[in-house]
């Protein structure tokens, strides 16, 4: 007959060898990818050794372009200041030339306003 004891030990050892089992499948596993991962790494070493004059030449024609489109964004830069400046220094004469406008014909107004008193113009006789 089986103590608890006997069925205990018998359950430790079992799970131990389940232990050493999954441990040996996961370092076969982590061998195996590690084995992918450096025939990966081989491929993108020669892929790279075979392409270096292309992607440096890429490279200079990135920094080509960067330099042409901060060119462009600059030259836009200044030119959104000198209109905005240009705008602003209209929007400021406008309103003067109104501000004189309206001065001239409130003159206006007060001289044929002095000039109705002066010489009325009504019909009666």
């Amino acid at each position: 007959m089986y103590t608890l004891q006997d069925f205990g030990t018998f359950i430790l050892y079992f799970f131990g060898i389940l232990a050493i089992i999954g441990g040996i499948v996961a370092v076969i596993f982590l061998i195996s990818t590690l084995n992918n991962v450096n025939k990966l790494l081989k491929r993108v070493d020669g892929v790279i050794e075979k392409n270096e004059d292309k992607i440096t030449q890429t490279v200079d024609n990135v920094n080509d372009i960067t330099r042409t489109v901060k060119y462009g964004v600059d030259k836009v830069e200044s030119t959104t200041q000198a209109i905005e400046e240009s705008v602003c220094d209209a929007i400021i004469s406008f309103s003067e030339k109104t501000d004189s406008f309206f001065d001239f014909v409130t003159i206006s107004k007060q001289v044929i306003k002095t000039i109705l008193k002066v010489f009325p113009f009504d019909k009666k006789k």
